[in-house]
C-alpha cells in the first residue's frame, strides 16, 4: 500500500505521473524509436520530480519494453515490436491518446483469430449463467440508442467479453480481461462509423442464438462475419481521417 505524506497525498503519484507522461509521449510518437531521452537531471527538472521517482519510472517503462538503458548511450526508446502491447497500463494510456490505427488494426486481426474460436467453444461449453450474461449484454445493446455511443460501446464490450468467458478457455478469458480498454477504444471508433447499426445488432443476436442452440460451426462463422464488419468500419474511419488531412 502506498504511503501518505503529511499533506495526505500519495507519495507514489509523482512517480506514476512521470511514468504515464513518458509512456504517452512514446505511444503517441512524440518520442520516436531510437530517440535518446534527455539526461536524468534535465528530465527530472522538466517533470519536477526527484531522481528517485524518475529512476523508478524508467525501470517501470523498461519492464514494459518501451525503453532501454544502455551503457554510455543513455536511455533509448525501443521500436514498437519490443513493447508489451497487452500490458493493462499501456492499453489504458492508449485510451487517453489519439487512435493508433496500426494497433487497432492489429487488435482486430487478433480478434478475427480468437473470437470465432471462442464463439465455437461457447456453443459447446456455455453454462446457463454464461448464456444469461451474453443475452443480458445483447439486450443492453438493443436498448442503447445508436446516438448514445458510450452506452452502445459499453454493451458491445460486455457482449464480446461474455462470449470469451463462455468459451471456458482460460487463455481466451484472460485475453478479454486484459484488452477491455482497447476494445472500448476500437468499438468507439467502429460504432461511430457503422452505417447500419440495426444490421450489426442483428448479427450479434444471431451469434447469441447459434451459441444458445449449440451450433459451434455456425457460431464461428457468424462471429467471423461480425468482426469483418468491424474491420470494414475501421477502414472507413481511417479513410475519413486521411481525407480530412
Amino acid at each position: 500500500m502506498a504511503r501518505l505524506s503529511a499533506n495526505g497525498q500519495d507519495r507514489a503519484r509523482p512517480r506514476d505521473h512521470v511514468t504515464s507522461t513518458l509512456a504517452k509521449r512514446i505511444l503517441s510518437g512524440e518520442l520516436q524509436p531510437g530517440q535518446k531521452l534527455p539526461a536524468e537531471s534535465l528530465l527530472g527538472e522538466s517533470l519536477a520530480v526527484s531522481r528517485t521517482a524518475l529512476r523508478e519510472s524508467i525501470r517501470t517503462l523498461a519492464g514494459k519494453g518501451l525503453i532501454e538503458s544502455r551503457t554510455r548511450t543513455g536511455t533509448v526508446v525501443l521500436p514498437a515490436e519490443h513493447w508489451n502491447q497487452l500490458d493493462p497500463e499501456l492499453l489504458a494510456w492508449r485510451e487517453e491518446l489519439e487512435p493508433d490505427f496500426d494497433f487497432i488494426r492489429g487488435l482486430n486481426e487478433a480478434r478475427q483469430v480468437i473470437e470465432p474460436a471462442a464463439a465455437g467453444l461457447a456453443a459447446e461449453r456455455a453454462t446457463g449463467q454464461d448464456l444469461g450474461r451474453i443475452e443480458a449484454a445483447y439486450d443492453e445493446m438493443r436498448r442503447a440508442s445508436p446516438e448514445d455511443i458510450d452506452a452502445s460501446v459499453k454493451a458491445d464490450e460486455a457482449f464480446h467479453l461474455a462470449v470469451l468467458t463462455a468459451s471456458r478457455n482460460a487463455v481466451f478469458m484472460n485475453f478479454g480481461s486484459v484488452i477491455g480498454s482497447a476494445l472500448r477504444h476500437a468499438f468507439r471508433l467502429t460504432t461511430s462509423a457503422s452505417e447500419n447499426y440495426a444490421a450489426t445488432l442483428d448479427m450479434h443476436g444471431e451469434v447469441l442464438e447459434a451459441i444458445r442452440m449449440r451450433r459451434p460451426a455456425e457460431a464461428r462463422r457468424l462471429m467471423t462475419g461480425l468482426i469483418a464488419v468491424a474491420s470494414d468500419d475501421l477502414s472507413k474511419v481511417i479513410a475519413r481521417r486521411n481525407d480530412e488531412r
